[in-house]
This record gives structure tokens, sequence and C-alpha cells, in this order.
């Protein structure tokens, strides 16, 4: 199931040299996304990122443009939550990856993930 996540608006102090999206900004946006995605989900109230696979921007990203953000094919893990996130602008898919996030405690060392039934509604 996809779910969305949220939404950014490119403005001109997110632009690079050559007038598109500065791809460092979209990449920060995407961690912050899937960290939301991931904290819901797993109600774990800490998560890191560990893992992203390759990332390929499929299109620029222009001032004005909306991009939104999706996540999908959750996988459940024991302190670990992997699944797939994706931006897409006017319905055009802009770029996809699949990332890893891990539950952590205050010491910043992996947590368990207790999973309820009523995380299911996240899964297919």
């Amino acid at each position: 199931m996809r779910v969305k996540i949220t939404s950014k608006i490119c403005m001109t102090k997110d632009l690079g040299t050559h007038g598109n999206l500065f791809g460092g900004n979209m990449l920060a946006w995407m961690d912050e996304a899937a960290a939301i995605y991931a904290m819901q989900v797993t109600n774990m109230p800490r998560v890191v990122s560990v893992k992203f696979a390759e990332i390929v921007f499929k299109r620029a990203v222009q001032e004005d443009d909306i991009i939104c953000f999706f996540c999908e094919n959750p996988k459940k893990g024991n302190s670990s939550f992997t699944f797939d996130i994706l931006a897409d602008v006017n319905g055009e898919e802009v770029f996809r990856t699949a990332c890893t996030f891990v539950a952590i405690d205050k010491y910043g060392k992996p947590k368990s993930i207790i999973w309820s039934d009523t995380d299911d509604k996240y899964f297919d």
C-alpha cells in the first residue's frame, strides 16, 4: 500500500547553480520523510537511517514544483524496518529507492520493535 508522507515546494533557495533542485536538498527531504514513515509504522520514537539503495534522479525538479513523498512495500525486521520511498511531481516519479531504518534505545543501541496487529494497516 502506498502512503503519502509529506510534500515540499521547490523554492528559489533550494536550487543549485543550474536552476534545478539541488540534489542534497532532495536527499535531506527524502531522509526526513522516510524517518517520519518509519516512526509512524514502528511506533518507535527513535529510529535512524542505516541504508539507502541507489538513488537515480529520473528528471530535474524545477522551481515551483510540488514534490510529494510516498512510502510503500514495508518489510518487518527484528530491530529494522525496510521499505521503498519515492517522490513524484505532478504524478511523474522523479526518484525511488529502498531504505532501512533501525530502532534504537536512548544509548543508540539497536532495540527490538514490538510489532502489533494495528501495524498491519501498512502491510499488504
